[in-house]
């Protein structure tokens, strides 16, 4: 199934019911994507508009990437699905004999990684939303001002959610080095994120 094809309705049940899949992974994506659809319509609110003429090409440049990071984030909501399946059935695999538990971790670890990824890069992709957000704050049409804000929040919000993801993934993870590295970038990109939240967050709530 392709919860992206489906209705909203479809994706909240399954998230309610007692299935393994969707998850916090794909919900954390999706809020992404809301975010970004947000700044989609800031920016096709300003371009053409007489007022922002100066902007229009930057803004349409901005709607371009909104575009493809809504995308992008609609594909990660199917594929963490994926690979949350993937990881279910290594830890269904064989491990009588030393051989199938050599095997299994060696699933096990390589699933792992792949799933931890997949958070990974809704973290990245929902810095870009902010730094979306940053011009569109005062380069948008300014009576959409509070749609940035609330794309600002959300994107932040789902960095923080996709974050608890990759943490509780790493936490299976035996591969030292590969750890600290995710950790020590990710950490980085929330610090830059939580600061642009924040002014933008500031200057909508000065404004009203």
């Amino acid at each position: 199934m392709i919860y992206s094809k489906e209705s909203i309705e479809k994706f909240v049940n399954d998230l309610s019911a007692k299935l393994p899949a969707p998850g916090g992974g794909s919900a954390s994506a999706l809020v992404g994507a809301i975010a970004s659809s947000l700044n989609c319509m800031v920016a096709n609110f300003t371009i053409g508009n007489e007022k922002y003429k100066e902007f229009e090409k930057e803004c349409l440049n901005l709607l371009n990437e909104s575009v493809n990071l809504r995308n992008d984030l609609l594909n990660l909501m199917e594929l963490d699905i994926e690979t949350y399946t993937l990881v279910s059935k290594a830890y269904k695999m064989p491990k009588e004999t030393e051989a199938q538990r050599f095997e299994r971790d060696k699933v096990i670890e390589e699933v792992t990684k792949k799933a931890t990824e997949v958070p990974y890069k809704i973290i990245k992709l929902c810095h870009r939303i902010l730094l979306v957000c940053k011009p569109l704050l005062n380069k948008g049409n300014k009576n959409l001002v509070t749609d940035v804000g609330v794309a600002a929040l959300l994107a932040l919000s789902s960095m923080k959610s996709a974050f608890l993801n990759v943490k509780i993934n790493l936490f299976y993870l035996k591969d030292k080095e590969y750890k600290n590295k995710i950790m020590e970038d990710i950490n980085l990109i929330l610090k830059e994120s939580e600061l642009i939240e924040k002014m933008i967050w500031e200057e909508c709530n000065k404004r009203f």
